[in-house]
């Protein structure tokens, strides 16, 4: 980094130059022998499979809206689902509404795997519960038969 005039430099700021150039051609020398690493090959994506598993996710009585929304277009025929897997169907905006939906959930889990909850509180804290805050508290048998 020296140029022709800059006998004003001091020595302190001459060696940071020389660390900031030292630093900058071991940066340049990683860029080049990365360029040359062949990576392995991507794995083709299933799309069938995972459109099988979000249509079975729709059809759960306690499927989201955004998910909803999409079963009716699916079924009306407007796309299918390996359409909304693969990103073929990525401009309907009910498809968005889900990726959001999906966008916030990713964020408020980073934020609770930051604030220290492990993998399955997490999981818990953001499994939909069914028939409202008081749902857990309901005896399961009181649906039987006998009990009417």
């Amino acid at each position: 980094m020296t140029t022709p005039n800059d006998s004003w430099k001091s020595a302190e700021l001459r060696a940071a130059e020389a660390q900031v150039d030292a630093r900058f051609k071991e940066a340049q020398d990683l860029a080049n022998r990365l360029k040359e690493t062949p990576l392995p090959p991507v794995p083709p994506v299933d799309f069938k499979a995972i459109a099988q598993q979000v249509e079975r996710a729709a059809q759960e009585r306690d499927a989201p809206e955004q998910l909803k929304a999409l079963k009716r277009k699916v079924d009306a025929g407007e796309f299918t689902w390996e359409d909304v897997v693969s990103g073929k169907a990525a401009q309907d905006p009910d498809v968005q509404a889900m990726q959001q939906e999906n966008v916030n959930k990713m964020k408020q889990a980073f934020q609770m795997l930051q604030e220290g909850m492990t993998a399955e509180e997490i999981m818990d804290a953001q499994r939909p519960r069914r028939g409202g805050d008081d749902a857990d508290q309901l005896d399961p048998d009181i649906f039987t038969e006998d009990k009417w």
